[in-house]
């Protein structure tokens, strides 16, 4: 069971990548998001909640096992986070990239509420600051698809 929880917590092994894991686990996100999370408002909502939930329970279940506190294997949180920096908008490699780069901003800086949210312990704090730094980014996203429409 651990062998399970160690691979989807650490994004199918990004996470055990040497430099920046974080980073590869975010590109591993924008992958699944591209290619298997169908473009419409009901599977973006049930992908974002089921990642989400999924993020939760393995990065909890992974970080007793590493004996860490959000050990940097686990990216789970980051593919999470990538996931809500481009929900409800078109899989474009404008969309896709820029929330990229967003989420990275938001997540490496990790701005006002975004820090506090790390205070919060297990899955749920390896997982919040993520998601709200997903928020910010899409956002900035969500005013810009606006403007470009």
């Amino acid at each position: 069971m651990n062998k399970i929880i160690l691979l989807f917590s650490s994004g199918f092994g990004t996470g055990y990548i040497k430099y920046a894991p974080g980073t590869f686990g975010t590109l591993f996100g924008i992958l699944l998001w591209a290619f298997f999370v169908p473009e419409s408002f009901p599977h973006h909502l049930s992908s974002v909640i089921c990642i989400f939930a999924l993020s939760v329970f393995f990065s909890s279940k992974a970080e007793k096992i590493y004996g860490r506190k959000d050990d940097q294997r686990i990216v789970i949180d980051e593919i999470a986070g990538m996931w809500v920096s481009v929900a409800f908008l078109p899989k474009t490699i404008l969309f896709l990239s820029l929330g990229f780069v967003l989420f990275r901003f938001f997540d490496i800086k990790k701005p006002w509420i975004i820090n506090k949210a790390q205070n919060v312990k297990g899955g749920l704090g390896i997982t919040a600051d993520d998601i709200l730094a997903g928020v910010f980014a899409n956002a900035i996203l969500q005013v810009l698809h606006i403007f470009i429409k």
